[in-house]
């Protein structure tokens, strides 16, 4: 796990005030300087002896520190305000612009995080971005929704399979933080070990078609076309060893197969027929 960064307390107010609404950053820039503002122009206190030297040497610490934070704190709210904006606007117009799995999977892995956290966002749920990069201990989005907590982790992947090691870590990430559940994101597919290992667990895994569908179902005008793996199974000469229909192609969703292709009776659920 890379080691996280070493940052001013500049920094960390910044990151606070780009990741919030940046109509509260603004709130917060405005009542910070009529805040810092009030001590700031208060007389500074005159010692006469050593004993009121000491009372009174917070109140001074406190209204020199004031003269400069009157200013600092708006400009960063302000700064905070301005990415929160221009970070809103970004995810708006990166989710609504999406036009298949193709167009996800050819996005940066930042855009990738931030599509899925608009995505919950517009199903309702409160979401924090973590950044990614590798320091945010396996969290990229964290979701709050009627009182719940859910972490999610984000893979924009291609080719590879996700495997059971990753949905593990993430499900060992969920105890520690004490969330109710975990939400892994992949534009690609998982393998049936990683199916299986979180059948029984509070453990959620969306693939690449299953986030193809919830992008589909909060976009404001819907831009994507149903995926062509959504058409019915082609029947083919194959006879059901049971009732003697034919045997269409199906793809096992649950169980130690799941993933997995196999031939099942074309009068399903009547017959439950397989080869």
């Amino acid at each position: 796990m890379a080691r996280r960064k070493k940052t001013s307390p500049i920094e960390n107010l910044l990151d606070i005030a780009s990741s919030i609404n940046w109509k509260i950053s603004l709130a917060v820039a405005i009542i910070s300087y009529f805040f810092f503002h009030y001590f700031a122009i208060q007389a500074l206190p005159v010692a006469t002896n050593l004993h009121s030297a000491t009372n009174s040497l917070p109140k001074l610490i406190f209204i020199s520190f004031s003269k400069f934070l009157q200013y600092v704190f708006p400009v960063i709210f302000i700064i905070g305000a301005c990415v929160s904006s221009f970070r809103t606007k970004h995810r708006i117009k990166l989710l609504d612009k999406q036009s298949g799995i193709e167009s996800i999977r050819d996005m940066s892995w930042q855009d990738f995080e931030l599509l899925v956290g608009e995505a919950f966002r517009r199903k309702g749920f409160e979401v924090r971005e973590n950044g990614g990069g590798g320091a945010d201990g396996g969290i990229d989005l964290v979701l709050t929704k009627n009182g719940k907590k859910s972490i999610v982790q984000c893979k924009r992947w291609k080719t590879f399979s996700i495997g059971v090691p990753l949905i593990r870590e993430l499900y060992g990430v969920m105890t520690s933080e004490r969330a109710n559940d975990c939400i892994f994101v992949s534009s690609g597919n998982y393998t049936a070990e990683a199916r299986l290992f979180a059948e029984d667990k509070p453990i959620w895994l969306i693939d690449g078609s299953e986030l193809l569908e919830m992008v589909a179902g909060v976009q404001v005008q819907p831009n994507i076309k149903k995926p062509s793996v959504c058409q019915q199974p082609v029947a083919t000469s194959l006879e059901c060893p049971l009732c003697g229909s034919a045997m269409v192609k199906r793809t096992a969703r649950k169980g130690a197969n799941a993933g997995n292709e196999f031939w099942g009776c074309s009068a399903y659920p009547e017959c439950r027929g397989t080869r």
